[in-house]
């Protein structure tokens, strides 16, 4: 009696403000792949797998002269020089197997983003490859005087190199769950120094137009 009123008022008196606060709704996970991702995703499938692999890497074997023509149009360096004192490299001869070979290298660095999406390190990976790419067109461009037309690789390198980055760095509805800045940074000045290798090479190819118009 005594004993249980006590009781009683103990817990009319301790309650609620004994309870620990309740805890905070968990934040929903995301159920559908933010633009960005999905804008990322379509690039690496049609840049890695069917210009790196088909059009490189599968359609020399198929049709030679539509390997010229994309050669010729696209990857320029590949035909083995860029005036009359060097010969042209043929079809599948060593030095276009090599590009092959380095594309193909390319490819894996560059379709594994859309597999492992939310690994920060593997797209950074995929930014290195096209500041790597950036950075070897731009001393084509520069010291041996690659054609104009060099310029549209370049400047797709900054291009992917930015949406890759862009995507990572605002990192929509957090769908990479586990951002490194460290790995987030690397990304950024990869990318910065994409542009910094786009840079130089249209001064190097106006200056080539330029002196052209003059002869």
């Amino acid at each position: 009696p005594a004993s249980h009123m006590s009781l009683l008022m103990i817990s009319l008196l301790g309650w609620p403000w004994d309870k620990p606060p309740p805890l905070p709704d968990p934040e929903p996970e995301p159920t559908v792949m933010p633009t960005s991702f999905i804008v990322c995703s379509v690039m690496w499938i049609v840049h890695g797998f069917v210009l790196d692999v088909l059009v490189i890497g599968v359609l020399p074997f198929l049709s030679p002269s539509a390997s010229d023509a994309q050669r010729a149009d696209k990857f320029p360096w590949a035909l083995g020089g860029y005036s009359s004192k060097f010969p042209k490299v043929p079809n599948l001869a060593p030095t276009h197997r090599r590009f092959i070979a380095e594309n193909a290298a390319y490819a894996l660095l560059r379709v594994a983003p859309a597999i492992f999406i939310t690994n920060l390190p593997v797209l950074l990976m995929a930014v290195v490859s096209y500041l790597i790419e950036g950075l070897t067109i731009a001393w084509e461009i520069i010291f041996y005087e690659a054609p104009a037309n060099s310029m549209l690789p370049v400047t797709l390198m900054g291009v992917f190199a930015s949406t890759v980055t862009y995507t990572a760095t605002v990192n929509t509805d957090g769908y990479i769950k586990e951002v490194d800045p460290t790995v987030l940074l690397a990304m950024q000045i990869a990318c910065a120094l994409t542009w910094l290798c786009w840079l130089a090479s249209a001064f190097a190819t106006l200056a080539g137009l330029l002196k052209s118009k003059e002869k």
